[in-house]
């Protein structure tokens, strides 16, 4: 009998060290440690951007299981986006150079845990296939109103912690801060115009710079910790930044002392008290058109940070500081949804950088104050009425490059991918008709070509357009009109001489020294024959009765008339 009473307390005792199943939200089944990559970074750091873009696949690749921190600090750092926390924890890194991170704040070699951007996946993994002595989990909500922040979270200990002090951090971190960048076209996704959208930036500590003591650390303990705090509406040390509250999560983690990272997570967070109305213009984009002409259009992103969908929306735009203009947009976006809006076309000077402004003036038939923001648009257009020859200089990585010209009806005409790193590659382009050609570099990884160009140039050596390398990131096109300009005045020009006209068989050319190429076009615009060489006629017994054009190219330029084909 007293075995039995024995066993009944020890079950009843094993019972109650367990949480009150109604009140626990965290995990108690072994898990695998979470990723907590705490990037060093600066708006004046070049390769930077990079270091996002790379964070950014990783937590692609693990979306539940990898959480961003970027550490604004160190000499490449602007002040607004530091804190009072940064240079303590990047000092405790062993941070010499930017960018950097550690994951988990683990030492994966020698006595530091700091590694270099390329190294953070490989670590990571390593992290993500170990065991975690302990679950983490969040619950909290957050008042629009009052910027009340009420969290909750909890620990659940699977085994036996090896370090018997752990410390619970709780983060705020901000994204979508526009502001400069250099190097930023090697993480294009993140460019919004002219700025850059940081993300995933580190605002404050709630918890302070190592985070709060947890000393019940063995298997089966339980730990349940609340925090109320109220955001500030700005936050940064020393000149504070706007903090949307839309604009803000909360990364939780727990460390052994002020190193090892056990594990983390993302709060779950519950919006409460959201205005009806919030419509958010995110960003502006050029989206031009491929045409030759001086239309431009322009993306809009508007998001619904509102309780009620948004039906209509009034958006005021203007080209360069000119008169405003105003345009109606009539549709459905839900709460917490985004919609792309194209503004109506928009006439650009081309060749010529414009700033593009734009901002929402009301929603739902109800006047709105909404934030302004810009977008650089600049159309390249050229005119040609002959060769031409393309420039392209690349960076070191020139197989990322190539190109594709394509003609009027829209096929590809030329292209090629044989690039040599960091020089200049010239290809000769001689259209076959008349109408409007795109020429179209691609960067395959995405970051365009750094202190490179792409220039376009006439016969005559003529520079039509230059394009930096640096404009633009996985796709640059620019368009040039191929014409038959200056045909009527170049009729009576008595120095070129065309006999038979009309002809049967053969077209006779004389009075013109150097001869490059002889071209016949059709009154569509299509070469229908073509002589190259310093040759003097041109066969046309082929084609049909009727009215060409005649094209002759020398070293000194480009001649032409009309004939005709009996």
């Amino acid at each position: 009998m007293k075995k039995i009473l024995s066993f009944v307390l020890l079950g009843l005792l094993t019972v109650t060290l367990l949480p009150a199943q109604t009140d626990q939200f965290v995990s108690t089944t072994p898990s695998n440690k979470k990723v907590v990559l705490e990037e060093y970074t600066g708006v004046q750091c070049t390769w930077c951007p990079d270091g996002h873009r790379m964070a950014n696949e990783l937590k692609a690749q693990h979306p539940n299981d990898v959480f961003l921190i970027n550490v604004h600090q160190g000499s490449f750092a602007a002040n607004t986006y530091t804190t009072q926390f940064g240079n303590a924890l990047a000092n405790q890194a062993g941070v010499n150079s930017w960018p950097s991170g550690t994951v988990n704040r683990h030492v994966f070699s020698g006595s530091s845990t700091v590694l270099n951007r390329g190294d953070w996946n490989s670590a990571a993994n390593q992290i993500l296939n170990t065991s975690s002595p302990v679950n983490i989990a969040a619950r909290g909500t957050l008042d629009w109103t009052t910027r009340e922040l009420n969290l909750t979270v909890q620990l659940y200990y699977t085994a036996d912690e090896a370090n018997p002090t752990n410390m619970l951090n709780v983060a705020i971190i901000q994204d979508n801060v526009l502001g400069s960048q250099v190097g930023m076209s090697m993480n294009p996704a993140q460019v919004v115009g002219s700025q850059y959208r940081h993300m995933h930036m580190l605002r404050h500590l709630i918890t302070g710079q190592w985070g709060e003591e947890i000393t019940t650390t063995t298997q089966g303990s339980f730990v349940e910790k609340n925090y109320t705090y109220t955001i500030p509406t700005s936050m940064g040390s020393p000149n504070a930044i706007p903090a949307p509250v839309e604009d803000l999560h909360f990364i939780v983690f727990v460390a052994q002392g002020h190193q090892e990272i056990l594990t983390g997570c993302e709060a779950e967070i519950t919006n409460v008290n959201l205005p009806a109305l919030y419509p958010r213009l995110y960003s502006l984009s050029n989206t031009t058109a491929n045409e030759c002409n001086n239309e431009a259009t322009v993306r809009a992103n508007v998001l619904n940070a509102g309780s009620e969908a948004i039906t209509s929306l009034t958006m005021e735009y203007a080209v360069a500081n000119g008169t405003p203009m105003t345009f109606n947009w009539t549709g459905n976006i839900a709460p917490s949804g985004n919609e792309n809006i194209d503004l109506p076309v928009l006439y650009v000077n081309t060749n010529v950088n414009q700033q593009v402004k734009a901002r929402i003036t009301a929603v739902n038939g109800q006047a709105y104050d909404g934030a302004q923001l810009t977008v650089a648009v600049k159309k390249y257009l050229a005119t040609s009425d002959g060769a031409m020859t393309i420039k392209i200089k690349t960076d070191q990585y020139a197989s990322e490059t190539s190109y594709k010209i394509y003609g009027p009806n829209g096929n590809v005409v030329q292209q090629s991918s044989n690039f040599t790193n960091s020089s200049v590659n010239e290809f000769a382009f001689n259209p076959t008709e008349f109408g409007c050609y795109r020429l179209q570099v691609l960067d395959s990884y995405g970051d365009g070509i750094s202190n490179g160009y792409i220039r376009v140039y006439d016969a005559n050596n003529t520079m039509l357009f230059s394009i930096a390398g640096s404009g633009f990131t996985s796709e640059s096109n620019s368009m040039i009109k191929f014409t038959s300009v200056g045909i009527a005045d170049i009729e009576n020009d008595n120095e070129m001489v065309v006999y038979p006209n009309p002809a049967n068989n053969m077209v006779h050319i004389s009075g013109m020294d150097n001869v490059q190429m002889v071209e016949v076009f059709n009154l569509q615009g299509q070469r229908v024959a073509v002589e190259s060489g310093n040759v003097h006629e041109i066969a046309v017994s082929g084609l049909a009765s009727g009215m060409y054009i005649l094209r002759v190219t020398t070293d000194e330029g480009v001649r032409s008339c009309r004939i005709a084909k009996n």
